[in-house]
Formats: structure tokens, C-alpha cells, sequence
């Protein structure tokens, strides 16, 4: 029998797309439709081919971060992240320099769009400027969009998860991750001490010197983006763009990516995206990261240094399953560490060449503030 699932979900993308268009229209004419905005993304690519990242909705107010200091405006402000309308169909102008494209936003709102740099860009971050052209551009302000690039000052690679790798949330408890979700602000969530200065001598490298992108993937959604953004900030862990999950109703279905798949696909993509470096992939044990890690070790040899699992207490058996994975990657060409702490991370990078050694020391110091 046929899966009319696929008929089906793309039916649902077009009767909600209506109701939305309808509905705007409709308060347009009241006079209570909030303006547009629109809502850059960390982009990524080469000096060759680059990837421009936006999404186009309507403009929420969310209240800035200094003047969120209750429990109540931390959950208004995440009810607002999660309550949004994106807008289909948004024309998008982008400029680089002196060059200039044009983009559409797909049905989810979002834009991404492959463009080739201009002459002359080298590694690290540059900024790109957005412009909405239709719907409704009256009124609403140009934006700039930062874009990584790995060029010549990059030697690899870094890919991290973020839930329980960089932010203790305790994902494998329910009610602690709907916490962690919904009404906890980024003040009040903490990152895993030495993480900031482990992450920051992995962008500089062994030399010290370097250029090397970091990127973070998670399972969270992209409504908690300008979120995670602000925690990175407020940590001073180093910025690298975020490769988060759509939760809304799409032509696949409703939150496709089966669970936490959605993290393989992303990685995979930054490998293809970025096809001279090798990487390094931090991740967690309360999670599938060991598994998705090891499907990239297999399908790109040659391509990963190393992987680090933090161990999170998580199930029973789960470390006699890191070890049967860890054999497994290394009979695949490469290695899995699982460590208690940054520290032990720092010392086998320092000792791998990865990292200076007087960095170990600077992560063992952040451990103790």
C-alpha cells in the first residue's frame, strides 16, 4: 500500500501556509499586525562557496536580555521564542562587498542561500547584509549576518553538541530538560567548567595561531536560537555557528530528523560543506553522539582526529556500549576518548599536538573559578 504520508504532510504545509497568509491579512487590516523582522544566522563555507543563514517572522519584541529578571519574564520570553509566524515566500536581498543575491524564504520561513564570496576573503569571521524586499519591507531594518570562514589559516575542525557537552541540563531527565527549555534563562544555566578556555585553545590550535571553526549542533529548536547565542556570549565560549532542528510542520512531517538523526545529517553537511579539513567531535554519553560519531568516522575516513564524550549519568550498560564503540573507531581509523572532565580533553589534545600545553593549565584554572 502507497504512504500517503508525504501527500499528506505537504497538504498540512499548504492549509497552514493559507490560515497564516489569511490571518495576517486580517490583523494588517485591524491594525494590530506586528511588523516583520528579519533573524540572521551564523553562516559557514570557503572562500570559494559560502552558506548565507536567515529566517524571516514576525517581529516578537522579546524583551532584551538585561531586562529579564524573573522566573515570569524568563517564561514570557521563551513563550515568545516558541509562539512565532514565520513568513513563506519572503524575498531576501543579500550583499557582500560589492557583490549581490537574491533569496526565498522556503515554508518554514527560513533562508539559506549558497553564494561565492568575494575575491580576497580569508579565514575567520565576515559579515554580510540583509535586506527584506517583499513582503512588507517598509519599515523594517536591515540586518547583518555573520558568516565563518575556514580558509587557510584553518587546520581542522571542531563539531560539539551543546546539551550536556557545553550546558549542564540534564537532558536525559524529562522535567529537567523542559526547564532547561522553557523558562531557565541563559543566565542561570551553566556551562561545564574549562569548557570556554578548552574550546578557545582548540580555535587557536597548536601553533597558537590558528583559525580553527568551531560549530555547534543540537537538538534544540531554532526558536531558542538568539538564546544559545546569548550564552555562548555571556560564557565567552567562542561563537561558531549553530546547527539547530526545525520542530514546526514541514513537507517531511511534523519535527522531522527521527529524534536526535537530525545531528547526523547536519555533520555531515558541515564534512561535505568543508572538504579539506579534518574534525574534531565533542559530544556527551546521555545521548546517541558515540553512535552518530562512529557513522562519520566509517563514511568520512581520514577525516576525524578524534572524538571526546563527556560521561553523563545516564542508563545502565551505557559504558560497556562506549567501549564497544570505541573499538569500533579505532578499528575505523581513528579514536574515542570518554572523559570525566575538560581537563582530561585538553591533556590528550595538548598531547595529540592539537592544542599548546599551556592551555591545559588555563582550562585547569577556569575549572576552579
Amino acid at each position: 500500500m502507497a504512504d500517503l504520508r508525504p501527500a499528506f504532510f505537504r497538504f498540512a504545509v499548504r492549509v497552514d501556509a493559507h490560515y497564516d497568509a489569511v490571518s495576517r491579512s486580517l490583523r494588517r487590516w485591524l491594525g494590530i499586525a506586528p511588523p516583520l523582522r528579519i533573524v540572521p544566522y551564523r553562516g559557514h563555507g570557503t572562500p570559494k562557496r559560502a552558506l548565507i543563514k536567515a529566517r524571516v517572522m514576525e517581529d516578537r519584541r522579546i524583551r532584551p536580555r538585561q531586562h529579564r529578571h524573573t522566573l515570569w519574564s524568563s517564561a514570557v520570553a521563551s513563550y515568545k521564542r516558541y509562539m512565532t509566524r514565520e513568513i513563506p515566500g519572503a524575498r531576501v536581498a543579500v550583499r557582500w562587498g560589492d557583490k549581490r543575491w537574491e533569496g526565498t524564504t522556503d515554508e518554514e520561513g527560513f533562508l539559506e542561500l549558497w553564494v561565492s564570496p568575494p575575491e580576497g576573503v580569508g579565514s575567520g569571521w565576515h559579515e554580510v547584509e540583509l535586506e527584506l524586499l517583499s513582503p512588507e519591507p517598509e519599515g523594517v531594518p536591515r540586518v547583518v549576518a555573520p558568516v565563518r570562514v575556514a580558509g587557510r589559516g584553518a587546520r581542522y575542525g571542531v563539531i560539539s553538541d551543546i546539551d550536556d557537552t557545553v550546558i549542564v541540563t540534564g537532558v536525559t531527565d524529562l522535567f529537567k530538560r523542559a526547564w532547561a527549555l522553557f523558562l531557565t534563562e541563559h543566565r542561570v544555566r551553566l556551562p561545564f567548567p574549562g569548557v570556554d578556555a578548552f574550546y578557545a585553545a582548540l580555535q587557536a590550535g597548536a601553533e597558537g595561531d590558528a583559525d580553527n571553526p568551531i560549530f555547534y549542533v543540537s537538538s534544540s529548536p531554532w526558536n531558542l536560537y538568539e538564546h544559545l547565542d546569548e550564552f555562548l556570549a555571556l560564557h565567552h565560549i567562542p561563537m561558531g555557528p549553530l546547527l539547530l532542528r526545525d520542530w514546526g510542520l514541514s513537507s517531511q512531517g511534523f519535527a522531522p530528523g527521527g529524534g536526535h538523526g537530525h545531528k547526523l545529517q547536519k555533520i555531515r553537511g558541515l564534512l561535505q560543506d568543508l572538504p579539506d579539513l579534518p574534525f574534531i567531535l565533542i559530544g556527551d554519553s546521555g545521548q546517541e553522539d558515540a553512535e552518530h560519531y562512529r557513522t562519520i568516522v566509517r563514511e568520512f575516513p581520514g577525516r576525524i582526529l578524534c572524538v571526546y564524550i563527556r560521561n553523563v549519568p545516564c542508563r545502565p550498560g551505557r559504558a560497556l556500549e562506549l567501549e564497544h564503540i570505541a573499538r569500533e573507531i579505532r578499528e575505523a581509523g581513528s579514536q574515542l576518548l570518554a572523559v570525566d572532565d575538560t581537563t582530561t580533553a585538553a591533556r590528550h589534545a595538548a598531547e595529540s599536538g592539537w592544542i599548546q600545553w599551556k592551555e591545559v593549565r588555563e582550562v585547569e584554572a577556569h575549572r576552579r573559578l
